[in-house]
């Protein structure tokens, strides 16, 4: 079952010439041959549902697999949670259709143009998630943030019994990265953020999520407009506070996020995860899977590479760094490979306000796999928490936070700037020796 049509892949040279050796090599790897695709699209549903997605690495022998197996596996919990609405058990309908709904959202990935397939997934994945809402263990609404002459899509999320009531609650307004959608950013139950007190704003910015199926590209040079639009969208809520209103981005978030604290300086703080600083994403529209030029056409509305370089000429942190006044945290793996560390470290020593960087050593684009990511500060937890300590006025000071192998965390001041040392994150001696303060093995 193609997903697309053939012309899509001829638009882009390299897409074409390694068509056949993607099939391969999912074949031969599965499904989450470049990223953990699985585990993040299961990381949100219940527990029960977790296994089921986690399966589908079995079912998944092509690209164009995904799309179907996964079309079938939502049409299953759609209807199962349709026959427990009947039987009178909302909490469990509400369990099927939110993994429904993010089963149709990574339905969609594959899909390079608004096919009419596309917009049809895309539509059942509202359908479903809207009919989560209804049996959800706190309050979640539609929302439109305005943005040019349209909306950016989201749902706002407030801790239970918290609804409709003047109060002062912090929030977050989160983003997810370039495959991602604003209905994974928060968890069916039991949200880290909503646990912790914290509203959460989730929306899909421009050229991701719902925002692709109304033709709303991605920009680098007009992004920052998003800041203040959502920044004042969630301003006006009576439940929330002005003064508490956070920002969150992970991975091609990661971007977005210091976009808009840059244009901005009304967001109270900022946390940022799997950095995606490398200029005009060059690593990773290059040297990884074709796959991610072919989305970043899509997401541009571009139709070839030499359109989409020079849209992304512009897409790099340089110069923002200087507009950021407020809090500001980056999460960051040794070995990412969409991200060179040195510019990482570039950008937050041009961060004029306090800043920390959570660098785990030897880890991946996300820093869960390793031993460092696996022993140490779990990343999502580490950066929840920093993030309620913002919004309870917790002092915070400038620091650079280095996690061993072994999963210990390694904090110093940043001082004036710090630099990058390829091959030994704390200095080169301190690989030789013994002692826990500075050991890395």
């Amino acid at each position: 079952m193609p997903v697309n049509p053939h012309a899509l892949a001829r638009r882009d040279p390299r897409f074409a010439d390694q068509r056949w050796l993607l099939d391969l090599v999912i074949e031969l790897l599965g499904p989450e041959w470049d990223q953990d695709r699985l585990h993040y699209l299961s990381a949100p549903v219940s527990t029960d549902h977790k296994g089921a997605i986690l399966g589908l690495r079995h079912a998944i022998r092509k690209l164009d697999d995904f799309t179907r197996e996964m079309v079938k596996l939502a049409r299953h919990f759609e209807r199962r949670g349709a026959g427990q609405q009947r039987s009178g058990h909302p909490a469990s309908a509400a369990d099927d259709y939110f993994t429904a709904a993010i089963l149709y959202g990574g339905a969609q990935w594959p899909i390079f143009a608004n096919t009419e397939l596309n917009v049809v997934l895309e539509q059942k994945k509202v359908d479903c998630y809207t009919a989560y809402t209804a049996g959800a263990d706190h309050h979640v609404e539609a929302v439109e943030i305005p943005y040019e002459d349209g909306s950016l899509a989201g749902w706002l999320h407030l801790p239970e019994g918290h609804a409709g009531a003047p109060g002062n609650l912090p929030c977050v307004v989160m983003l997810s990265g370039m495959d991602g959608f604003k209905e994974m950013n928060v968890f069916a139950s039991a949200d880290r953020y909503l646990r912790r007190g914290m509203a959460v704003l989730s929306f899909d910015g421009p050229g991701q999520g719902t925002s692709l199926v109304r033709e709303i590209w991605y920009d680098p040079d007009r992004y920052g407009q998003v800041g203040p639009a959502a920044y004042e969208l969630a301003a006006a809520r009576p439940e929330l506070d002005p003064a508490r209103i956070m920002l969150c981005g992970v991975s091609q978030g990661s971007l977005w996020a210091t976009q808009m604290v840059a244009a901005e300086p009304r967001y109270a703080a900022c946390a940022v995860m799997f950095t995606c600083f490398d200029p005009g994403n060059t690593a990773m529209l290059t040297t990884h899977s074709p796959t991610f030029r072919q989305r970043f056409m899509y997401m541009t509305g571009t139709s070839g590479v030499e359109e989409l370089e020079k849209k992304l000429s512009t897409m790099t942190v340089a110069g923002l760094g200087e507009r950021i006044t407020v809090p500001y945290l980056v999460v960051m793996g040794e070995d990412d490979p969409l991200c060179d560390p040195v510019d990482t470290y570039d950008h937050l020593n041009a961060v004029r306000g306090p800043k920390e960087l959570l660098f785990y050593t030897g880890e991946h684009h996300a820093p869960v796999t390793r031993s460092s990511g696996r022993l140490g500060p779990a990343v999502f937890v580490a950066v929840a928490d920093w993030l309620a300590d913002r919004a309870a006025g917790h002092p915070v000071t400038s620091r650079h936070t280095t996690v061993d192998f072994l999963g210990r965390p390694h904090v110093e001041p940043w001082g004036d700037e710090r630099h990058y040392v390829y091959g030994a994150p704390l200095d080169p001696q301190s690989l030789f020796k013994d002692g826990p303060e500075t050991g890395l093995a």
